[in-house]
């Protein structure tokens, strides 16, 4: 049982560590929490917690053959990744910040809540595949995993990868919990400027990526 909790205590710390890196993700949890609430925030991170435990699994695992497919075509996911990231920061740049409606009824809640719970779902799922078709995330994980997670038995593979997901969500629920504290404090112009500068460094980012994928093909 100790075992266990210091397995699960040493993948929550593990957890953290892969998440904590700013990122693509990072720079998305940050402004959609102060565009659209701490439920959006969170989610973009929650979808990254999900692909760090994958990959965590595959290494606590020893699944050789998806390091060896990532490995195999790093290039085409590396052009899938910078594409997709091109898409986001055009979003990003032509997203503009919404002003609340103060007379909102009774009857507006339930539609309100359920275009809440929609933008958090489509939240997850980007930053689910931001971090799916990025190659060093992926091979980030999983060396630390496998050099830091110590290991011995086979059965704590579980509790280790069960830890990383918990301490990968514990610190996208307190980046996106932070900087909500601070969310009233943001004009619209101030989000507009928040938007642009995500954008473009989203945008280098994805043309690192791009240029690292095609690369080999030219």
């Amino acid at each position: 049982m100790l075992g266990d909790i210091d397995v699960f205590l040493r993948g929550l710390g593990l957890g953290v560590m892969v998440a904590a890196p700013v990122g693509p993700v990072g720079l998305l949890c940050i402004r959609r929490t102060i565009q659209k609430g701490l439920l959006v925030g969170f989610a973009s991170g929650f979808g990254a917690a999900f692909a760090d435990a994958f990959f965590s699994a595959l290494a606590a695992f020893g699944v050789t053959a998806i390091t060896d497919i990532l490995q195999t075509y790093n290039d085409p996911i590396h052009v899938m990744g910078g594409a997709f990231l091109v898409f986001v920061a055009w979003h990003t740049w032509h997203d503009k910040p919404r002003a609340a409606d103060t007379k909102e009824v009774e009857k507006k809640y339930l539609k309100r809540a359920h275009l809440k719970l929609g933008g958090a779902l489509k939240a997850m799922a980007t930053s689910f595949i931001i971090t799916l078709t990025n190659p060093a995330t992926v091979f980030g994980v999983m060396a630390v995993v496998a050099t830091l997670g110590g290991l011995q038995h086979r059965p704590e593979a579980g509790v280790m990868i069960a830890g990383i997901f918990a301490g990968s969500s514990l610190w996208w629920l307190m980046l996106s919990g932070g900087v909500a504290l601070f969310r009233k404090r943001f004009t619209e112009k101030g989000i507009m400027t928040l938007n642009h500068a995500t954008a473009m460094v989203l945008g280098v980012i994805a043309l690192w990526a791009l240029g690292t994928g095609l690369r080999t093909f030219l």
